[in-house]
């Protein structure tokens, strides 16, 4: 086997101390990742700025950075049994930005934020779970007519009723093998279809709040920001930019 021999890097003092506060964040963040949670991952990035200056940081180490922090949150979507494919997407996205954009002290916070909040917004365990091999027949039903009726007021009531199921027993059983509620899934299945209303179509946030029966625009964003960690105009314009690069 060759060796390959490699020349060593001229880094100053401050990129070796930025790269070892980095590294100790990038831990935290793949492990929150992990977690899903994006609260404190949030907060890990606020207090390591607050603590750590970018004065005199190279564009190189930043960017190099942020490139290594992309890759990670990739291998941890796959080693959690997250959809991979999306995120070795978005990785290949991120880095021809990054490549293509001089990393500077001046958006290095903004890039990151956008980084870890695309990434955590991807993350979506519950499509993992269904698998309809596995359903019973009450379970399977229910499933499919919410898909089906993405766009249509859903509640738990209105769909066993006409699916002529009965309520208590169709519940509890929806619970039991999937583990989570009925309610609960109705609002994944909107809030992801909005996901593709929002990168798909130009309709408004009014617009798609209102095709997805929600009350008004600002619940669709409540609701959305909740689960996904992200508003739906800053989904949107993320992912244009990662797209159009």
């Amino acid at each position: 086997m060759k060796r390959v021999i490699l020349s060593p890097l001229n880094l100053s003092p401050n990129d070796q101390k930025f790269i070892l506060s980095f590294s100790l964040l990038e831990h935290d963040l793949i492990y929150f990742f992990s977690i899903h949670d994006y609260s404190h991952a949030h907060k890990k990035i606020s207090c390591f700025i607050k603590n750590n200056s970018l004065t005199g940081i190279s564009s190189e180490v930043l960017t190099n950075s942020l490139i290594g922090l992309t890759s990670d949150l990739t291998a941890s979507s796959y080693s959690n049994k997250l959809n991979c494919i999306n995120f070795l997407e978005l990785r290949l996205l991120f880095i021809n930005y990054l490549n293509q954009t001089e990393c500077s002290t001046e958006n290095f916070k903004n890039t990151l934020n956008d980084i870890v909040t695309t990434f955590f917004s991807f993350i979506d365990e519950i499509d993992n779970a269904i698998d309809f091999k596995h359903l019973s027949k009450q379970v399977a039903l229910t499933v499919y007519y919410v898909d089906s009726h993405r766009y249509k007021k859903l509640s738990r009531q209105s769909i066993l009723q006409n699916l002529n199921l009965n309520a208590v027993y169709t519940t509890k059983l929806f619970q039991k093998e999937l583990g989570f509620s009925i309610n609960y899934y109705i609002q994944h299945v909107k809030l992801t279809e909005a996901k593709h209303l929002l990168l798909q179509t130009n309709m408004s946030v009014t617009e798609i709040a209102h095709k997805l029966q929600f009350y008004n625009k600002s619940a669709f964003s409540k609701a959305f920001k909740k689960k996904f960690a992200i508003s739906p105009s800053k989904y949107r314009e993320l992912n244009k930019i990662v797209k159009d690069h």
